[in-house]
């Protein structure tokens, strides 16, 4: 059954002849079976639309109509129940095979029929029991067995004996209930939609839930319910992200009479403001609100429209906000720069405001509330907001996610402000010409590890965590790179940090391969401090409790040239290095053999109660310019393993590394 236009079917049948003993004989004439349907009309209801459109029924191919005959209120013998069906090819209709419906003019029968046919109709007599029988689907969300299927009809025939032709002209049992949903977006007029995915178009009658047929062709919602039966509305739509509900007890409805509402909903364009973020790291592309995405059309360089969303107040939850990264590779410029649900909106102007700093975080920069580093296009905004006066640093900032930076063709390290907090958290697949994941440092990075990546570098200062740190007071505490770093044509060289003047460097580790053709050390390229006098209060460079597992491997492309050492290249007026040790392999491609398993160069500093494996150079450190050691080893002798225990003072103890036993290789105490 389809609601399109009215529809009139003539075709040649036998129809039954009965006699008194309510048989069939063998008489028969062959005469037209005639089927109409009536209309749906309007209900009498104020709330309904008077003047609608779209209302007329026809029959569709293969729909069953169910026959009866009747004498003296009997069901004449072969005619319970006969389904005709309907051939819209040919415009015809065929009864069940093996059935004959004759007719005879000198019989007093009765016809009765009901659409759609039902085989539980069997021995209804009357169209009172076929409708008090019948049960509309609850579930009329397709069209064909649920929503047709709960369209009932029936029709009682008239016999024209004149004209050989026996009519039935179908009416509805069944009342209608529509939907319409409008939307007036901007002002610009109410147009008919359909509700946004999520939306439970549904009312409750008689104890059932009944799910309504979505007519999207016609951007309408139709169901079919018992008439005079009371229901009650409970619906909950969503339109353009919006989530609106709409009830009503009570509402009766009247057999072949639809009932009609509008429910309309006024929208208006929505703002998003990103505060002080003006697009820098790359522009806005969608934001996604309740997991639905929006586009959104930049007006100003920190003001965007979304696109779609009807009222501010869709704007509930979790707010993602997705940019062009405009350092991304070419398949992966969309990505996501910050989920959140700090939020504010104005009702007034419809303005959904995230406050962002410049580089796209949240947060006010400070020790209590630093900026918050959630994603890898944030982690490129930490160096936006550094000065070109390195000294002038002043923001704080928190990692509180693992950030995988594969979609960076060529990471351009980033200055790290006053303080860089990693939480312990790390960074992937960091690939790079320029260096690692700092450029310089401002004041302190803490828990940062590099897990994954190649660094390969033509002439330059670097090291896997940041390059350079050589202002006063600097850190660098509690960090690990496991990244693979390449250097050629010069330049200091280091697992953690490539040059680390005026620094403090504690709790590191290097496990990435170091390959460098001048210097290179695994935790640091080079260190120094401020006076040439080993041991001298004044001098502030200050390395302990770090290691390296990796391979440094020096090459033979500067003619022999440079030094690597095991934690350091050149250790130069520095305070001290104390209790770190090397276990990786140092490899001199060359002749030379200027390679320590401590250090390359020992110059005025002071370095003790080191260890390091055994090396082709046979040396802990491979040059010593007046500097001092104390308790410096080799690990292949037992006695002088570094001792563990509880002893706060050991700094080899339970105050900094986890417990090993002799001839184990020390763990940090922050290593999983």
């Amino acid at each position: 059954m389809k609601n399109l236009k009215s529809i009139l079917f003539i075709l040649p049948v036998l129809l039954c002849g009965c006699n008194d003993e309510e048989q069939l004989h063998n008489a028969s004439t062959a005469l037209r079976l005639e089927i109409t349907a009536e209309d749906f009309q309007p209900s009498d209801s104020p709330d309904t639309r008077m003047a609608e459109a779209g209302y007329v029924t026809s029959f569709s191919d293969g729909d069953k109509i169910g026959l009866f005959a009747l004498k003296n209120g009997k069901i004449v013998d072969g005619m319970n129940n006969i389904c005709c069906t309907y051939a819209e090819a040919t415009g015809k209709w065929t009864l069940a095979s093996g059935n004959l419906f004759l007719y005879d003019a000198a019989s007093s029968c009765s016809y009765i029929a009901y659409y759609p046919y039902q085989p539980e109709m069997t021995d209804k007599k009357t169209i009172d029991e076929i409708k008090n029988a019948f049960v509309p689907k609850a579930d009329q969300s397709n069209y064909a067995t649920g929503y047709s299927a709960s369209c009932l009809m029936t029709a009682t025939g008239i016999v024209d004996a004149g004209n050989k032709k026996l009519s039935f002209n179908f009416t509805h049992a069944m009342a209608m209930l529509e939907l319409q949903f409008n939307r007036n977006f901007n002002n610009a007029g109410d147009v008919n939609i359909l509700v946004d995915a999520g939306s439970t178009p549904q009312v409750v009658s008689a104890s059932s839930t009944y799910i309504f047929n979505e007519q999207s062709a016609d951007k309408r919602y139709r169901l079919f319910l018992k008439p005079e039966s009371n229901f009650d509305f409970k619906l909950t739509f969503i339109i353009g992200g919006v989530t609106y509900t709409h009830s009503a007890t009570g509402i009766s409805l009247v057999a072949g009479k639809y009932l009609h509402y509008d429910l309309k909903v006024n929208q208006n364009t929505v703002f998003l403001s990103t505060d002080n973020y003006q697009g820098a790291l790359g522009h806005l592309s969608k934001v996604q609100i309740g997991g639905k995405d929006y586009i959104v059309n930049k007006l100003t360089d920190s003001t965007y429209e979304i696109s779609g969303l009807g009222k501010a107040t869709g704007a509930t939850g979790t707010i993602k906000l997705y940019i062009n990264d405009n350092a991304a590779k070419n398949d992966s410029k969309e990505q996501l720069l910050l989920a959140t649900n700090q939020f504010t909106i104005d009702y007034n102007t419809e303005t959904v405001t995230v406050n962002l700093n410049a580089g796209g975080m949240e947060g006010a920069g400070t020790d209590v509330s630093p900026y918050l580093v959630t994603t890898p296009p944030q982690l490129r905004g930490v160096g936006i907001l550094g000065t070109e006066n390195n000294d002038a640093e002043t923001e704080y900032y928190k990692q509180t996610q693992d950030l995988d930076l594969v979609m960076y063709a060529n990471w351009k390290p980033v200055k790290s402000g006053k303080l860089y907090e990693g939480d312990g958290h790390k960074v992937y697949r960091l690939n790079s010409t320029q260096g690692g994941i700092f450029s310089y440092n401002g004041g302190t990075i803490q828990n940062v590890h590099l897990a994954s990546g190649d660094i390969i570098v033509n002439n330059k200062t670097i090291g896997g965590i940041v390059n350079v740190s050589d202002k006063s007071g600097c850190k660098i505490l509690k960090c690990s790179n496991a990244a693979t770093i390449k250097v050629t044509n010069g330049g200091d060289v280091g697992g953690i940090v490539g040059s680390g003047g005026h620094s403090i460097i504690e709790y590191c580790k290097n496990s990435g391969n170091i390959t460098v053709d001048v210097y290179g050390g695994g935790i640091a390229g080079l260190t120094w401090g401020n006076q040439i006098d080993p041991g001298s209060p004044g001098m502030d460079t200050e390395i302990r409790y770090c290691y390296n597992v990796g391979t440094i491997t020096k090459t033979n492309a500067r003619n022999g040239s440079g030094d690597c050492g095991g934690i350091l290249s050149r250790l130069v007026r520095t305070k001290v290095m104390e209790y770190c040790y090397n276990a990786g392999q140092i490899i001199d491609n060359g002749t030379n053999n200027r390679i320590g398993s401590l250090t390359g160069e020992l110059d005025n500093s002071y370095s003790k109660n080191n260890y390091g494996i055994s090396i082709t150079s046979n040396k802990l450190h491979y040059s010593n310019n007046n500097g001092t050691t104390t308790d410096d080893n080799f690990f292949n002798n037992p006695s002088v393993w570094p001792t563990y225990s509880t002893e706060p003072s050991n700094g080899w103890g339970s105050s900094h590394w986890q417990f090993y036993n002799p001839g184990e290789y020390p763990k940090l105490l922050w290593e999983p």
